[in-house]
């Protein structure tokens, strides 16, 4: 036996339900109500099995009642029965938890047909009425497919921004570091120069003091002629001595002036490199 609640606010729909229901044997019309909040204190009182309910009532309309019915009886299975047919009424009531949606005009046989199949469990919609809900969910798709068009078109747009931005950093942070880079070889070859400029002054006063040394000691002292020579060579192998150390020092100098640069370069390298994976880290994630 199915039992049976019936809801609408007109009386002599109210009757005209019953009056078709009555007629099958396993069916119980357990009690009426006019509108929501009445059907929800019957509900609660009886415990019916299906409620046949209309959308357009005072105080609360079916969408309401029906959802309301889902959350707090989902024993309770809502049938709706209304003159409504467009396809916002139906999707609404769907969502709302309604089995089955029939139009007023629905004959007898389909309305007894339709409690059944949705007391067993089934999903059921009056004649022509599942059409509308069909192109309703199509429309509904062609709006979304629309709108995923416009996010896709709208998120190319920021992307290729954000890629220009990136660009046009690096193209400045790039010279910045090339600024620089050129701002520390241009120092590197002032020190070179003058330390080139002070290892020839250096040279070249040993080379008067040793001159004017050997011309005093001609002037002023008689000596013999081979160990003049003697001694000629061996100043000029001390003197050759001093000059190969001091070009052995400039040579380290200026080899680590150049390791400094080359070191220089490869941390301009790297912070250019971090950047960049930084900024495209940024936009990924």
């Amino acid at each position: 036996m199915i039992r049976i609640l019936i809801v609408d606010d007109q009386n002599f729909t109210r009757e005209a339900v019953k009056s078709i229901l009555e007629q099958e044997s396993d069916f119980e019309i357990i009690g009426q109500a006019e509108n929501g909040v009445k059907a929800l204190a019957k509900i609660d009182e009886m415990r019916p099995d299906v409620a046949v309910i209309d959308l357009e009532m005072p105080e609360m309309n079916g969408f309401v009642l029906t959802q309301k019915i889902n959350q707090q009886f989902s024993q309770t299975k809502v049938v709706i029965l209304s003159s409504c047919e467009d396809h916002d009424s139906i999707n609404a009531a769907v969502k709302a938890g309604a089995k089955g949606y029939l139009l007023k005009s629905t004959s007898g046989s389909e309305l007894t047909d339709t409690i059944r199949y949705v007391q067993r469990g089934y999903f059921q919609l009056g004649p022509g009425l599942f059409e509308k809900l069909l192109s309703g969910f199509i429309q509904d798709n062609s709006d979304t497919t629309k709108n995923l068009f416009q996010l896709e078109n709208k998120a190319q747009d920021n992307f290729a921004r954000l890629e220009q931005e990136i660009k046009s950093k690096n193209e400045q942070t790039r010279n910045e570091m090339f600024l620089e880079l050129n701002k520390q070889i241009k120092h590197l070859k002032n020190e070179f120069r003058q330390g080139l400029g002070t290892f020839q002054y250096q040279v070249t006063n040993q080379m008067r003091q040793g001159l004017e040394s050997l011309s005093d000691r001609i002037n002023h002292k008689t000596v013999d002629t081979n160990n003049l020579e003697e001694k000629i060579q061996a100043w000029d192998f001390e003197r050759q001595q001093q000059i190969n150390n001091m070009l052995t020092g400039t040579k380290k100098t200026v080899s680590s002036l150049e390791k400094q640069v080359t070191i220089l370069r490869y941390c301009l390298i790297f912070l250019a490199m971090s950047f960049f994976v930084e900024k495209l880290a940024v936009f990924v994630f």
